[in-house]
């Protein structure tokens, strides 16, 4: 069964830019997860007042979910990701469900 994760990014103020990912990491995971049907991306919303992001993905199944748990390469990644959450007093939430 596939995995739909909705993430929510929240920010203090619309100062702060939103985190983007690194272009060698959009092609690596473009290459190995997404053009391999492993991962679709569904969407990328901010909300109308700019304080709230929501990306929301779907991974193929639960092997999907722990390859791409289990990447090195995801994994730096994350963690860059949540350095710069966390230094920037930005919030995540994450939501997984079965679809």
């Amino acid at each position: 069964m596939a995995i739909k994760t909705t993430m929510t990014f929240t920010r203090p103020s619309t100062d702060i830019p939103w985190y983007e990912p690194s272009e060698s990491f959009t092609i690596y995971n473009k290459a190995t997860y997404i053009d391999t049907g492993k991962r679709t991306w569904v969407e990328r919303t901010e909300s109308e007042d700019g304080f709230s992001l929501i990306n929301v993905s779907i991974m193929a199944d639960e092997a999907a979910v722990k390859e791409y748990s289990k990447d090195s390469n995801i994994q730096g990644f994350l963690n860059a990701r949540d350095l710069y959450c966390i230094q920037n007093n930005i919030s995540l939430t994450r939501e997984q469900e079965e679809v």
